[in-house]
């Protein structure tokens, strides 16, 4: 697979040019646009949509709703929170980032520098933060199932992580790192014990500390260890088909750990995050760091938002002047779409795993971009 770089790579200097959105609450009230709303009730119908949509372009709030159960007794709102899996990873990658900031981590160093001494491996020598921050390290994931697996909601804790990392020590590299893309979950859980490593704190405590609450993202928090839900707080579901309504989701499917899919949120918060893409939040990254995010290293083959084919920058989806990523767990699926230079957002996060959120913000980008 080919690299490149898209002409249409975005500049700090645009961004910043880009028009300021000043304090908007996506949650403040639901806003209805016709069109997007017979869009989503057809979502509704037709993949059994539960969740919340949003679009907001130019600090003005276009459609923000709320659809389906949120628990079994609580229907979903504008503030509810959802796990938004791996959406997650340009957290994580923005968390890496900062050290980079402070001189603590070089992206073009073989992580056995960073990484703590008992998950360094010979295999890795040429493995750099770089790859790992781009899916090129040719690291595998995870497999689906093994016998040291302690999974609870989808979620890996405890020796679940440590055992999935000392294997991954001893599998040979699928390619050459930086020859090629190749989604790797387990590449973003290394990263995650680089950070604490090089923080000297827990990741979860690294990332609320110097993300979430720079940005006051004060309904945002990572699921580790611990973790219960707060009264705001979805609900996993899926839809069950012999009982035609949405039951909890219990298929065995990838786990997840905290730095590749780990983050609880809500829509203000998320829309509070997206602000360091237009230029408007300085607190989180330098202007440096945050240009390595938005250029794009390796292609994907994937195509997102308005169907062209996008390329991988640090921890996002880049592609046809817009960004966006997915999240996919056990009772959850996330995805959002933002064009930075027209200040168009588009975030959908669902509680149900059966409907495609991706096949849904694209629907709601195209609905808007004809308006």
């Amino acid at each position: 697979m080919s690299f490149r770089l898209f002409t249409c790579v975005l500049t700090i200097a645009q961004l910043i040019a880009a028009p300021s959105l000043g304090q908007v609450n996506p949650s403040e009230r639901v806003v209805i646009d016709t069109e997007l709303e017979e869009f989503l009730q057809e979502m509704e119908q037709e993949e059994h949509f539960s969740g919340v949509a949003l679009a907001i372009r130019a600090g003005k709030v276009l459609h923000a709703n709320a659809y389906g159960l949120a628990t079994d007794d609580r229907r979903n709102s504008l503030s509810t929170q959802f796990h938004v899996a791996s959406v997650t990873k340009q957290f994580t990658a923005a968390a890496t980032l900062r050290l980079v900031d402070e001189g603590k981590i070089k992206l073009h160093d073989s992580i056995n520098q960073y990484l703590p001494k008992t998950y360094r491996s010979d295999k890795w020598t040429n493995v750099s933060v770089h790859h790992l921050l781009s899916h090129s390290s040719g690291i595998p994931d995870y497999a689906l199932e093994r016998d040291y697996y302690d999974v609870v909601d989808g979620f890996c804790l405890g020796d679940t992580v440590d055992g999935m990392l000392r294997e991954a020590q001893k599998s040979d590299l699928r390619f050459q790192p930086g020859s090629q893309y190749e989604y790797s979950n387990i590449g973003f859980t290394l990263l995650g014990e680089i950070i604490e490593q090089q923080s000297g704190i827990p990741y979860h405590n690294f990332v609320e500390e110097n993300l979430l609450a720079n940005l006051g993202m004060d309904s945002s928090r990572l699921h580790v260890i611990g973790h219960g839900p707060s009264q705001d707080e979805a609900a996993g579901h899926r839809w069950n088909e012999d009982l035609s309504r949405h039951t909890k989701d219990m298929v065995v499917t990838l786990p997840v750990t905290a730095p590749d899919g780990g983050l609880v949120t809500s829509l203000d918060d998320f829309y509070r995050w997206t602000r360091i893409y237009t230029g408007q939040h300085s607190k989180v990254l330098s202007d440096r760091s945050l240009q390595k995010m938005l250029t794009p290293v390796v292609e994907t083959g994937e195509a997102y938002g308005r169907g062209e084919t996008t390329s991988y920058g640090y921890g996002l989806y880049l592609g046809d002047g817009l960004i966006s990523h997915e999240g996919y767990i056990v009772g959850f699926r996330s995805h959002f779409i933002l064009d930075p230079i027209n200040d168009l957002l588009i975030v959908v996060f669902t509680n149900n795993t059966t409907n495609d959120p991706t096949r849904i913000s694209a629907g709601m980008l195209a609905i808007v971009e004809a308006e």
